[in-house]
This record gives C-alpha cells, structure tokens and sequence, in this order.
C-alpha cells in the first residue's frame, strides 16, 4: 500500500508526525476535565405552586387538576406525575430522552401563564432538573470541646475558605443555629396593659429604624443626611416603652410585660455526627468544573484549616476522590490488558523486537486517541476509559496482523525494508475492512436515544477514535519500525508449519471439517441452541449494581412525633451503627431541615435520616449491601413504632437505587387504600425481598383552631385576624434587626412564652386583642374552639390518576426474575381497576431494549455493507458474516458460567462483538482469495490460507482476550459497569475464533463453485 511504501520511504518524516502527535495528546490529556460518567441532562423539569393555607384536597382540585391538564398535552410528554400537599403543589414533568428540558421550557412556561388559578396562588415556578444543583463533598463539623461561638466561627472560616476555591460554586452551612434577641411576652402582664403581639412588634419596628433623607448643604458641601433610630443593646430593648398604665400614668416598658434575652433560635432540626452534635456543609461545584480536582482542591484546603480549626472536620461523602479512584482503576485495568498483549505477541513470535514495536504502537494510538477526544470536548470518565479499556486489545489486532506478515516475508529471505514494505502492503486492504467494520459498528450506538444513549454515545466515539488511531499507527509506524529494528528469523516460516504439533493438528482438523461439512455445521447448530437455552438462566438487569459503600438509614415514626423523641430513636440506631466496624462515618438528620442536608429522602420533626459510609471495599470482606442486610433486623428492633428503610446509594441514581425494583400502582384513591397492604404483605413472602417500602402517607394528628365567625364578628374581629394572632404568638416572628455593639447583626425575634404552647388548654386562654375597643383581650376560647383532628395528608397523582409508588428491595437474585414474580403477585392481589407501571431501573431497561435491538440490526448490516463494498462482492461478505452467530454461544456460556444477567453493558458488548469477530473472517477470506488470484486451486487455498492465517488469528483474537481479562474481573471501584460487557466479549470472541477457523472455510467451500460438489466428486472417484 502506498502509505505503508512512503512511511519507510521517509522514516524522519513519519517520525515528527508522531512527535507532534505526542505532543498535542500530552496537551489534550492535561486538559480534558476527569469525571465519574458523561454529561447527562435527562429531559426532567417541575412545576411548583404555592396556595397559602389550602389543605390538599382544595389544592388537588384548584391548583394541581388545572395545571396536570394544561401541561398533560405537552408535546413529547413521557410522564407526569403530582405530589399535593397542604399550601403546595409539585408537578414532575418527565418527557422523551429526544427532546431536551431547553427545548421545552417555554412552551411549559406558556401552558402555566394559561392556566386559570385562583387569584391567592402565588406564580408557578418551572425547575429544571441540573445534576449540578447536587453537592459533590458533604462535610461535616463536629463540635470537639469548643463552645458554640468558636464552632460558628470555624464553620464560617470553612465556608468563606471552600466558596473561594476555583470550581467550587458555594459552600453552604446546615444545621447551625444562629443568635437573637428573644422577646418572650408574658400573657399576663401583656393582659393587664391592655396590649398585643402586634402592638409590641409595631414599638419596636418604630424605635429601631435607620433611614436615608435628603442633601442638606454645607458650605460648598453637599451632605447626604441619614435618620437614625436603632437601638444597640439588650437594655435599649428592655427600656423601649412600649404603653402607659392607664391607672398610675407611668410607662410600661419591655422588660414590664417581656423577657428579652440573646439566645440561640428555635431548634427545629438536628445535625450529628458519629454520635457527637455537628453543623453540616455541602459543597457545590460550578458548571463544567473538574470534579475530581475539586474534591482534590478542597480536601487540600481542609488539611490547611485544620491545623488552626477547634472543631474536628470530617468527609461523609467525596464523590471527587470515588470518581479519582474510579478513573484510575479503569485506567489500569487498560494498561494492565496492554502489558498482557506484550506478552502474547512474544509466546507467538518468540522475539523481543515485536513486542517493542507493540508498546510503542499502544501508547501511540491512545494518546491520538486522546486528542480526538479533546476536539469532541469528552471528559474522562469510566465510560470513555472503558472504551479505551475495551479497545486495547482491539488496539493491537491491526499492528499485529501487520508484524506478523513482516515476520512472515523475513523468513522467506528478504531483507527488512522489502518485507516491511510487501508485508503491510499486503494486509492494508484486510486490515483497513476490519477497521471499519469494527467503527460501523458504533455508529447505530449513536441512534440509541434516553439515558443509554447519553451513557454510551461518548464510549462509541472513543473506542471508534482508537481504532483510527491503530490502522493509521499499524500501516505508517509499525512498518518503518519493523523496517528499522526486525531482523530475520532463524527458524523458517515453512519449517514451523510442517512441524509444529499444532499446525498439522489444525491441517488434519480442517481437511476432516470439509470432508464432513454438515457434521460440522450441525454441531455447530447444537453449541448455539445449548447457549440461547443457558443464557435465558441467568436474567436480566439494567445496570450492574457498584458497591460504592454509602447508604442510607431513615426511620420513619408515627405523624405528630416531637422532635425529642425522634432523637431518642436516632440515638439508638447511632448506637448500633457506631459499634459495627465495617462503617466509618455517619451523619444523623433530624427535624424540619435534614432534607437538604441528607439530600435524599423526606424531611420533618418525626424523621431521622442516617448517611453512612463505610471504609474502604479493600478493608472489608462484606458488600454494602451484606452490611445493610446484617444490619436491617437490629435497627427495627429499636422501636415498634419506627419504620426502618436502608437504601443503598449510588452515582447512577437516575437509573433508580441499585437492587430495587420500583413501580406505580395507578387507580381509584379508594381501591388503592384498600388493597395497599395487601400488595406489601403479598411482595414481602418473596424469598429475595429485603424490604417493600411505599409512597403512601398517612394522616398526622393536628391541633385545629376554627374560628366562630358570629362570636368572633361580636367583639369586632375578622376570622383573619384571630388566624393571624394565633399564628403569630405560636410561631413567632422576627420583627426586626439589631445591631448590638458586641456580636455584630441579630434577628429580633418576638413570640409569646412558651405556656401557651405546653398544652390545647393553655393556648385556649391565649389572649386576643378585641378589635375596636384600645386595650381590651378576650381568650382565644371566646371566638375559637380549639381541638384535636386529622391534619392533611399528601395526595399522590400518575398521569391523571391517584397513585402509590412501591420500592421493592431485593438480594440473591436479578432484576428480571424479580420483576417476574412481583407480577404474578400483583396479578392474584390487585383488582382490574389497578393499574401496574413499571418505574426505575425496570422502565428504564425496558425503553432501552428496543433501541439495542435496532442499534444491533443495523449494526449488522452496516458491517455487510462495509464489507461488500471492500471485496466488492455479495458473497463473501455473507460467508464472513455467518461468524455472527457463532459469538452467541461464547457470550452465552461466559455469561452463564460467571452468573451474569443480560444488562445494557453485556448487549452493548454484543454490537461490539459484531465488528470484532469478523475481523477473523476477513483476513482469512482475504487470503484465500488472494491465492486463488495467484492460480492456486481452491481447495488448496482453503487450505493454505487457513494454516498461513492460523497464527495471526490466534494472535489478534488471544491479545484482545487477555487485554479484557483486567476488566472482565471487575476489581476496583468504576470497574463493575464495564464488567459485564468484558465478560461477553472474551465469551463471544473465545467461540467465534475456535469455531471461525473451521466454519468459515467449510461455508466457503459451499460457496465457491469450484469446491461446492467436492465431496460428491470424491464419492463417484471412489
């Protein structure tokens, strides 16, 4: 070929242009930004409304109804799911992975701004969902002998310190109380002068007040003048007067009717740590930043702190340093198949000067590789480094079938430049096919729309860069190497073939095999009939679960719980959890605000969620989830009125939790209360079931104030007034802001004490300002009745419908099977009224099938016309692609034999597998052809060509073998996605090797005229 003659012609030349290769690769590899998978945006936004003070059914029928019905008919619309609950409506919009949430976004602001609201709805917002609104670091402060003050100050230091760092967008603080002035009134005395909540707010915000006026002149000055009215101290506050006794004409000030102090505000949430009190900080990185070198930059940060830090600071979540070690182990899994191919190339050729020309060919076409990948604008992430990782022994294949011919023209006498020369030249076309073949391949890969194709597409692009890479290296470097440094072998090419114990084994094999060609196809027939039956075995998953050591606890207690008794719970299970050695941290959420800072989950007073984290996978002997199983029974045996649910974490949570099947059950509101323990009950005698969980809430004990409108009318008050009193003395308000000389800015916050709040009677006497009549108050009891009822509930609603979402965790088994049965259960619990939806992984597995099915039919085809097109025949193409069948029955045993299910990554190995195992074929029939154009008769080119190519064909197919042997293992974090796809392409090329060199030239033989009737012929000779 030419380009092979002027790369030896002109060895400098070739030389700089690897150089400069080498250089830019350099270049683009310190450039492209290191993270855990692709950018994925999935097409998921949300609707959210306020009505202030509805309860859900009122909400459900004005606010939810109205706007599920302007958007249902949006464009694209997969799904669209509701959650309405008491003042709030959250809508989820779901639409198909080919639309993009940009695209859609003002056609869902437009059905809003259509939809008829009643007029005390606040303005729908539309959120779209943004991977980067989750935090990558989640630290934690532990409070470790300093007081208050100084822990404050050491997480504001770490805050300010984190939020400056480059690639970090914020970093915010959770579960740290601040400082206020507390007002306590005293209802008595607050009784006595006549006075009310609002009347004190009102003094206060009049006598603390700072405000711009005009320009007074000075001279030739202008001076802006400024008011000022604050007060600066707690005794500014206590003297503040706030009335007159009416009786002895002297003031009332504050402190006659208040309690002010500066304290700490309301505890409404809880935040430890390994047991001990803590303040949360979540880390956020900006948009396109590196994560890893993030989480590198903060970490080092940290360690900077913390030699002037009183309190302790410790990592409970760093998905930098998983996504770092992840990368790495991809990546050594890569190099690790590289070294192995070394090896290969020298058992076959027994010479050190090839495996040379090998090691510098690998690097050479990985680090091209490597600037294409930053022309893309790709990040490195397991999936583009497992591509790599999935190509390195494709890498070699071109190179090797290209030394190899070398070797072969060396041992028939000519000197290094000629053979280098003649032997790439001879093996270009052949070459130059599979490499194209195995690149068409990809191609249908970026058809495959939703979460696969986002998954996938950069895998594809990457795989098909290095092969470029490859035959442009195998046919410019490989020859002028060759040329340079391969000398003439001592053992001739011809000897080897006469003498070697498998040569004539393979030559007696194959002339047996096209003297009895149906036997051999019949045999063949059996072996994949034998592997569709055991692959049907071994199940089906999405995505393999990664044991990524995170999960998470959360115990659920009866509505209505207080605070102190979730934490007495918390505390119990904090207890268990800190005495098993497998876990390293742990941080407990409780109360109103946990849910942002657990991240996951549901948030409220009787709500404890537990994050932990186990040590290292390489320090312990069980899996995460062994760990959470052991630990499951103890934990609900702390409290019988606690639900308990561990789920397990992972950085594919778009695909659904790992191990978990999660569907809908869609119908009428009642039919689904009635049945909705009995599909709990029925899911949890399963043998694999761990746990059923359910998206159903129930109704929460409430204290109910309803005003009496005559009563309440009779002493001059409208209902919302007493509703705005009663809020306000139970609640509280921050009212103003003060500036005292010592601490800095405070919250003044102004509430009745705390007896109003001890018990329903008490509140009753809560005193109320009567409207009209200055000074006057009337117990809340007089316009009110105060009583204990059923608070609200969340109404769950799926495509139009009242709905619960079910989580079923399972272990010891695969998602198919388990989506099996859970079927047939449902099928004998629910009525027909009831309608099941799939959600999660088992959805998502299920949209994805039928992209696979037809990214693999035109992979297929793709190859056929590739082929036809190089060998500018029909024919031998259909010869070459009868090798696709004989894949399925490695890809089968292999799967079977390691109890492996059928998931996204094994049916993407097998659209691998249709470019890689006719490769064999196409040097094989390549050079038959090539001997038949020389005069040789057919039957001796079958049998010439097959033991000439015999070498070569183990060569490229036992590289590519043991270049996925690291990665088929799965060892070390990021590996186990890519794991299932290994296994099936060693399976898959194992069988078609062994069985192309024997197959292939018997239906060669069949269709070749000349051999077509040998066999007949030879009878009637006989």
């Amino acid at each position: 070929m030419w380009l092979s003659r002027s790369a030896i012609r002109r060895p400098v030349l070739t030389t700089v242009a690897v150089i400069i290769v080498l250089v830019m690769g350099a270049v683009s590899l310190f450039n492209l930004q290191m993270d855990l998978l692709p950018n994925i945006q999935p097409p998921v936004g949300a609707v959210v409304a306020s009505y202030p003070g509805a309860d859900p059914d009122e909400v459900l029928e004005k606010v939810t109804k109205p706007l599920e019905n302007e958007l249902g008919t949006l464009a694209g619309l997969k799904t669209i799911r509701s959650q309405t609950q008491e003042g709030t409506a959250l809508i989820l919009l779901e639409f198909e992975w080919s639309r993009s949430i940009d695209q859609v976004q003002n056609d869902v602001i437009s059905r809003i701004n259509q939809t008829s609201l009643p007029d005390e709805v606040d303005q729908p917002n539309f959120l779209k969902f943004d991977p980067s609104t989750f935090p990558i670091l989640q630290l934690s402060v532990v409070k470790n002998g300093s007081g208050d003050e100084q822990m404050r100050e050491d997480v504001e230091r770490i805050t300010q310190s984190l939020s400056q760092l480059p690639g970090v967008a914020s970093a915010n603080e959770s579960g740290l109380m601040d400082q206020q002035v507390l007002i306590s009134l005293d209802g008595d005395q607050m009784e006595k002068y006549g006075l009310s909540q609002s009347d004190i707010k009102d003094r206060i915000q009049a006598a603390n007040v700072s405000q711009p006026g005009g320009i007074v002149k000075q001279g030739d000055d202008d001076l802006t003048a400024r008011v000022i009215s604050e007060m600066t101290s707690l005794k500014d506050f206590r003297n503040l007067q706030v009335a007159v006794d009416p009786r002895t004409r002297e003031e009332v000030t504050l402190d006659d009717v208040a309690e002010v102090q500066l304290g700490k505000e309301e505890q409404t949430a809880i935040t430890r740590t390994n047991e001990k009190p803590s303040v949360g900080i979540n880390v956020f990185k900006q948009s396109g930043a590196n994560t890893a070198q993030v989480s590198k930059d903060v970490r080092a940060e940290l360690d900077r702190l913390n030699h002037s830090l009183e309190s302790d600071t410790l990592l409970i979540f760093d998905q930098g340093k998983y996504v770092d070690r992840s990368v790495k182990n991809v990546g050594n899994t890569m190099i690790s198949g590289g070294i192995l191919a070394m090896l290969v190339l020298f058992l076959f050729l027994r010479s050190f000067r090839s495996p040379l020309i090998i090691g510098v060919a690998i690097p050479v076409s990985v680090i091209t590789a490597f600037v294409l990948m930053y022309l893309a604008d790709f990040s490195l992430n397991i999936m583009t480094l497992g591509g790599l990782a999935l190509g390195i022994g494709m890498l070699v294949d071109n190179s090797i079938v290209v030394i190899e011919n070398i070797y072969r023209h060396l041992q028939t006498g000519k000197n290094p430049k000629e053979a280098a020369a003649e032997g790439a030249g001879e093996v270009a076309s052949a070459v130059t096919a599979s490499t194209l073949t195995t690149i068409f391949v990809f191609v249908p890969v970026v058809f495959v729309s939703g979460m696969v194709g986002q998954l996938f597409k950069e895998f594809a692009f990457t795989v098909s860069f290095s092969l470029l890479a490859s035959l442009l290296v195998s046919l410019t470097l490989v020859p002028v190497m060759a040329a340079k440094i391969m000398k003439k072998p001592k053992t001739g090419w011809r000897n080897e073939q006469e003498e070697g114990l498998l040569y004539r084994f393979f030559r007696r094999m194959l002339k047996w095999s096209l003297a009895h060609r149906l036997s051999v196809v019949l045999i063949a027939l059996v072996f994949l009939f034998a592997g569709l039956v055991g692959v049907r075995s071994v199940g089906t998953e999405f995505l393999p679960a990664a044991d990524e050591g995170i999960f998470i606890v959360e115990a659920k207690l009866p509505e209505g719980t207080g605070l102190d008794k979730t934490r007495q719970v918390s505390a119990e299970i904090e207890k268990i959890l800190n005495e098993e050695e497998d876990i390293q941290n742990f941080q407990a959420s409780m109360g109103s605000g946990n849910g942002e800072n657990a991240m996951f989950g549901e948030s409220g007073r009787n709500i404890a969620q537990i994050y932990v984290n186990t040590v290292d996978p390489s320090e312990r002997e069980q899996s995460t989830r062994e760990i959470m199983n052991e630990l499951r029974p103890k934990l609900n045996a702390v409290d019988p009125k606690a639900e308990v649910d561990l789920t397990e974490q992972s950085s594919f949570e778009a695909t659904g939790a790992p191990n978990t099947l999660e569907f809908m059950v869609n119908g009428d509101k009642d039919v689904l209360e009635e049945h909705k323990e009995q599909i709990t009950t029925a899911l949890q005698e399963l043998d694999f079931v761990e746990q059923v969980s359910d998206s159903e809430k129930e109704t929460k004990p409430e204290l109910q104030v309803s005003v009496d409108r005559e009563k309440a009318a009779e002493q001059g008050l409208a209902p919302a007034q007493v509703v705005a009193a009663v809020s306000n003395a139970t609640r509280g308000q921050v009212v103003s802001q003060a500036d005292l000389s010592k601490g800095g800015n405070y919250d003044v916050f102004l509430r009745f004490e705390e007896t109003y709040t001890q018990s329903p009677k008490q509140l009753e006497k809560l005193p109320i300002p009567v409207g009209g009549t200055q000074g006057e108050t009337v117990p809340l009891s007089d316009v009110a009745e105060v009583k204990v009822g059923e608070g609200p509930i969340t109404i769950n609603r799926n495509d139009l419908q009242d709905s619960i979402e079910f989580q079923v965790q399972y272990s010891g088994t695969d998602l198919g099977t388990v989506e099996q049965e859970v079927q047939q259960k449902l099928e004998k619990v629910l009525p027909q009224k009831l309608e099941v939806q799939l959600s999660g992984s088992a959805e998502l597995f299920r949209d994805s099938i039928d992209d696979l099915m037809l990214a693999a039919g035109l992979a297929v085809m793709f190859v056929f016309l590739v082929l036809s097109a190089q060998f500018e025949s029909f024919k031998y193409p259909f010869v070459i692609m009868l090798t696709m069948p004989l894949m399925v029955i490695g890809v089968a045993i292999a799967l079977y034999l390691t109890d492996t299910p059928v998931g996204v990554t094994a049916m993407i190995g097998l659209i691998v597998l249709a470019g890689i195992v006719v490769n064999n074929a196409i040097v094989l029939v390549d050079y038959v052809n090539q001997l038949k154009a020389r005069g040789m008769p057919s039957y001796e080119a079958l049998v010439e060509g097959s033991i000439t190519r015999l070498r070569p064909i183990l060569m490229t197919a036992t590289t590519t073998i043991l270049g996925l042997i690291p990665l088929s293992l799965g060892i070390g974090e990021g590996t186990e996605i890519q794991q299932p796809m290994g296994i099936a392409v060693i399976g898959g090329l194992l069988s078609s090797t062994l069985l192309t060199l024997v197959v292939i030239p018997v239906f060669y033989s069949w269709f070749d005229p000349e051999t077509r009737w040998m066999n007949r012929k030879k009878k009637k000779e006989v």
